[in-house]
């Protein structure tokens, strides 16, 4: 009888123990238990933002997405469970078990189906609504997810760019905006009893918010007509790839940026980089428009002014020829200097400027500065400061060797001569709307005067007759019913014999090559702007019989989905320099790298 006393006592002492424990001691740890236990939070997501052209023409975009998940530790039937799933999820009933089972004794999570749709979703909601499915059912989850679609494949990747499995940008516009479009989850939080939710209990939502959409510059139909015609004229001429850019020169908007390289396989396809702005380039000839452009806004010269051209001229310790075994020594106007591409006759008219003017022209020009467009990777070129000039580069840098950019900075610097003189930041992207439709107008950047309208309206008299006039380098530039005026760039390449080899630009009979031309159009009313690389083509070497063909592919399939007339239709309109934009160039003296150094250091380009 005692015995009996004194097991209630110990009993009783336990109880009063524990009921000191509950209340006093730690109340607060049992009430967080108990909630544990009946409220359950499920995510919300915040969909990622989509990308859009200028018309609203979707380039990427985030769509709903499902996986399935269980928590090992509550499945209290693994066979049973893995029957019941492996229909609906259209795997193996094996699999099913393994997987149920865990990785280790306390595994709380196994991934079973990491993406589902159509048929098995409603087959698995099929299951849920069932009641005689709960036991079986417990703790398996169905999880809400956001997969990133590109509705067109490879159109514009280079510049929209890509995420990773976390949906968070790697490159291009995906990775420049990626706080923008990436938006915020949110979390529902609700109270169950055994029987299902609890009347009048917790029910509390923290609602998911929707990223911005950025709306782009581009035009994809544009975009699909350069990237077509990048790749065939690569695949042609056995190019290592090519790239080009298109704008309105009035306003700096990009309207195409395409990128094509040669795969292993030996095609022309559009890669992951964007090549218009990461990489950099010798540019040749086609930078001789700014010696032309300097040499009228600071000597007082015109396109009529006539210069001395001999065969050969002689800068430092190199002697520069003028391409061409028919060059007659004589006097020419500047014009011919430039349509016919002289060498020589543009080194006369730098050596008249000399080596500090034409430095500051270079970066008035917006060479080796920042475009402004804050792309991942861009690549700002190269132009000495002049007190680092060797003996030669006054010959080589004004026929556009020993110098280097990328094709949006080269293509700026065409819209200027374009817009009577005004440098006009480029720009890729018009705005972010938010989930409300609220529009941002990213900030505009005021435009800023290089030259003079009288220097550019005489540069682009140059530019036409590059393809207008019958022994112009451009000829294959020409648009029908349209004036052209551009000019070509065929560039010597610097590269390696063998790996470990000093960099060399060759020897006659291997030479390797990166041709362009850039030019725009109305040249009366300029509203096309375009420049186009191609990179180490072989079976032609020139830029007149490589890029100026694709120049004008781009341009006239461009002038028809734009609308635009030809120059007839009026000159360029002053008032235009009012809406354009631009953004100031750095110091130019800032991060310079240092010149190239090769075997070969005369820099001699070939004839066009």
């Amino acid at each position: 009888m005692l015995g009996v006393l004194g097991g209630f006592a110990i009993i009783a002492t336990v109880l009063v123990g524990l009921l000191a424990e509950l209340q006093a001691v730690n109340p607060e740890g049992y009430v967080e238990r108990g909630e544990d236990q009946r409220t359950r939070e499920y995510a919300l997501s915040g969909y990622r933002g989509s990308i859009v052209d200028r018309d609203g023409f979707v380039l990427a975009l985030s769509t709903p997405g499902f996986e399935v998940v269980a928590d090992p530790t509550l499945v209290e039937n693994v066979s049973a469970t893995a029957e019941l799933l492996a229909g609906p999820l259209g795997m193996n009933v094996d699999e099913l078990r393994v997987a149920l089972a865990g990785e280790s004794a306390g595994d709380r999570y196994a991934m079973l189906a990491p993406e589902i749709e159509g048929t098995a979703i409603g087959a698995l909601d099929a299951l849920f609504a069932n009641d005689e499915n709960d036991d079986a059912l417990t703790g398996i989850y169905v999880i809400r997810h956001e997969d990133r679609i590109y509705p067109n494949g490879s159109l514009a990747r280079p510049v929209v760019g890509g995420v990773d499995p976390d949906e968070q940008g790697t490159f291009g516009i995906e990775w420049q905006y990626n706080d923008a479009m990436q938006g915020s989850s949110g979390q529902v939080r609700v109270e169950r009893g055994i029987f299902g939710s609890i009347t009048g209990g917790i029910h509390e939502v923290d609602p998911a918010v929707q990223g911005d959409d950025i709306v782009l510059t581009i035009d994809h139909r544009i975009q699909y007509v350069v990237e077509q015609s990048l790749i065939e004229h690569c695949q042609d001429t056995l190019a290592q790839g090519a790239q080009a850019v298109v704008s309105d020169p009035r306003t700096g908007e990009i309207l195409a940026m395409g990128t094509v390289v040669r795969n292993e396989n030996g095609t022309c396809s559009v890669p992951n980089y964007n090549a218009p702005l990461i990489d950099t380039f010798e540019p040749g000839s086609v930078l001789k428009i700014i010696t032309a452009a300097a040499a009228v806004e600071e000597l007082g010269m015109t396109s009529e002014t006539l210069i001395e051209v001999p065969k050969s001229i002689e800068v430092g310790d190199v002697t520069f020829t003028e391409h061409g075994a028919g060059h007659v020594a004589a006097p020419y106007p500047v014009r011919q200097i430039i349509s016919q591409s002289m060498n020589v006759g543009t080194i006369r008219l730098a050596t008249q400027l000399g080596r500090d003017t034409l430095y500051d022209y270079l970066m008035s020009f917006g060479l080796s500065q920042p475009t402004g467009l804050d792309f991942r990777g861009e690549a700002r070129g190269r132009v000495s400061a002049p007190e680092d000039w060797y003996g030669s580069d006054l010959g080589s840098i004004p026929i556009g060797q020993g110098v280097t950019v990328n094709s949006v900075q080269l293509n700026s610097a065409y819209n200027i001569i374009a817009n009577g003189g005004l440098y006009v930041a480029p720009t890729l992207v018009r705005t972010s709307v938010a989930p409300d439709g609220t529009e941002t107008v990213l900030a505009q950047q005021p435009s800023r005067r290089v030259v003079s309208d009288a220097t550019s309206s005489e540069v682009t008299d140059m530019l036409v007759d590059v393809v207008e006039h019958s022994t112009g380098t451009g000829s294959a530039a020409a648009v029908p019913g349209y004036t052209v005026a551009g000019k070509t760039g065929t560039a010597w390449k610097v590269f390696r014999e063998t790996e470990g080899a000093p960099l060399t630009y060759g020897v006659p009979g291997n030479r390797r090559y990166v041709v362009s031309f850039a030019g725009f159009l109305p040249a009366e009313n300029p509203q096309l702007s375009i420049t186009v690389v191609v990179d180490e083509p072989i079976t032609e070497t020139t830029a007149g019989l490589v890029a100026a063909p694709v120049f004008a592919d781009i341009a006239q399939y461009s002038l028809r989905i734009l609308g635009i007339p030809p120059g007839a239709a009026g000159e360029r309109d002053p008032s235009q320099d009012q809406r354009v934009r631009g953004t100031p160039a750095d110091d130019p003296l800032n991060t310079l790298a240092s010149p190239i150094a090769v075997d070969d250091p005369a820099v001699i380009p070939e004839e066009e």
